[in-house]
């Protein structure tokens, strides 16, 4: 299914270069972009809410205490 947006000339003339240059289609273009904003409001986000975590002494130090029982179990036990 398709559907018609608006976007300025500008950015449509973005889009058609960038198509032009990687031969794909303008809407996988426009996919694509729409999933990169999509990962980069979620880590910044996910940023965020570290940031608020550390900002809270108790709560970073029951992060940091989980960290610490959890590295164990990425110690390679074969050798």
């Amino acid at each position: 299914m398709s559907t018609t947006i608006r976007v300025s000339e500008p950015t449509r003339d973005r889009f058609a270069k960038l198509a032009q240059a990687t031969g794909r289609p303008m809407s996988q273009l426009v996919d694509e972009a729409a999933y990169a904003l999509e990962r980069r409001v979620f880590f910044d986000q996910f940023s965020s809410g570290y940031e608020s975590l550390r900002d809270d002494r108790v709560a970073w130090a029951e992060i940091e205490a989980e960290r610490a029982v959890e590295s164990g179990a990425l110690r390679d036990s074969s050798a």
